[in-house]
């Protein structure tokens, strides 16, 4: 397991499309979003609103596509004649999108400390990283249901787009949903990155009870346990096998 989530991790930093889309651009946008729009108020939310969506569409769109390329190559038809576990692999390759994660947080997050003055306690950033670990789980897992699902490539590029958009949209990453109407309010609280975006901004600025920052954590961990029981139980290794017939033989 350990060989494998160095595999992973090192193709991880060699592939371009994630040094530029998930290392170097939320960087970018925190620096110059950050600079232009000059108010601490913003700065938080910018800094919310980059963590949650860099971390969103990282994990689910990615590892989508990853999972998709390396069945086509027929790569898991190797992995299935070894010993190694389905949830062991896909545990590697949340592991690996994790490590990835958290590194690209710590620095967007010292940089919004050392570089845009936004205060955060010690405890605060220990329980964003908590909460990210937890939603890098369940947004990969995500990821890896959107592969299972989809027929071919161009397949998961739409359905990641169905997951993906409407979770953005109807959360606060990066605007208040206070006056929407209360029906969109309520699909909201039925998504994860609801709660999400939600337990972020309490870490980062914390304005109601502390219990319920681990409300909004406690939701979360349920998500991440329902998709990657998902992810486990729907995952194919050959491109033969449709999803239909994995469901029937379970």
């Amino acid at each position: 397991m350990i060989i494998i989530l160095k595999t992973m991790l090192a193709g991880i930093f060699r592939d371009v499309h994630t040094l530029i889309l998930t290392i170097m651009l939320p960087i970018a946008l925190l620096i110059g979003l950050g600079l232009y729009f000059d108010s601490p108020a913003y700065s938080e939310r910018l800094v919310v609103g980059i963590l949650t969506t860099n971390l969103l569409f990282g994990a689910t769109m990615v590892t989508a596509f990853n999972v998709m390329a390396q069945r086509n190559r027929g790569i898991y038809k190797l992995l299935r004649v070894t010993p190694f576990s389905t949830t062991a692999f896909i545990c590697s390759m949340t592991g690996a999108r994790a490590v990835l994660t958290m590194l690209v947080s710590f620095i967007i997050i010292l940089l919004s400390v050392f570089v845009f003055g936004i205060t955060v306690s010690l405890s605060g950033i220990a329980f964003m990283l908590l909460t990210l670990l937890v939603a890098t789980i369940c947004f990969t897992a995500i990821g890896f249901i959107t592969a299972n699902v989809s027929r071919d490539e161009n397949n998961v590029n739409m359905i990641s787009n169905l997951f993906s958009f409407p979770m953005l949209f109807t959360s606060e990453a990066f605007y208040s949903m206070q006056n929407t109407p209360d029906w969109l309010q309520n699909i909201a609280r039925l998504q994860p990155f609801h709660y999400f975006v939600q337990a972020m901004s309490a870490a980062l600025h914390p304005t109601g009870p502390t219990e319920d920052v681990w409300i909004f954590l406690a939701v979360l961990i349920g998500f991440a346990i329902l998709c990657l029981l998902v992810a486990v139980l729907t995952f194919r290794w050959d491109t033969g096998i449709s999803i239909g017939k994995k469901l029937k033989s379970l």
